[in-house]
């Protein structure tokens, strides 16, 4: 019962993340959501062609931040708030792309599926850094065995969808 509402409680963080990340570029001027999204991950913004190591440096710099603060104990609510930052970006990003006129097959094979899992394992992570109040039994040290498996996962797909970027949408 408990694993399940792990993946109900990541699920639900996904769903409402990239659904505020809609409404959000609803609302915001589109050069604020440009310079947003284009920190992030420039590909997006302009399809451009030195881009590729952005996106790495904004994994691993999101992925450091998460790590540093789920070491300390008062910090520790924080980080699946950075989860669910990285879901509404991923929502924002979305809603932008579609809105430029990129092509839905494109988007249905580059963007979406890579972002969506991305964002899963991202949550994951933190999920696995810092339990849910109804996962912990016991005030525990935090469990990573499991960080390095998902950290590679999360670099596999990372480095298929730069592949995918790459050759086939550029």
């Amino acid at each position: 019962m408990v694993r399940s509402l792990s993946f109900i409680h990541l699920f639900i963080i996904l769903a409402v993340g990239y659904i505020g990340g809609a409404l959000l570029f609803r609302e915001v001027p589109v050069t604020a959501s440009e310079k947003l999204i284009g920190f992030f991950d420039p590909r997006v913004v302009a399809l451009a062609d030195g881009a590729l190591a952005r996106p790495l440096f904004t994994l691993v710099g999101f992925l450091l931040v998460v790590f540093l603060l789920s070491m300390n104990a008062k910090s520790r609510y924080v980080v699946l708030l950075i989860g669910a930052m990285k879901c509404v970006l991923f929502g924002l990003s979305s809603s932008y792309l579609l809105a430029s006129g990129m092509k839905l097959v494109t988007y249905t094979i580059w963007w979406f599926p890579f972002q969506m899992l991305i964002c899963m394992l991202f949550l994951l992570y933190c999920i696995v850094l810092s339990p849910p109040y109804f996962q912990r039994i016991a005030k525990k040290q935090r469990n990573v065995q499991a960080i390095p498996v998902i950290v590679g996962v999360y670099l596999v797909i990372i480095l298929i969808e730069m592949t995918i970027y790459h050759f086939f949408v550029r």
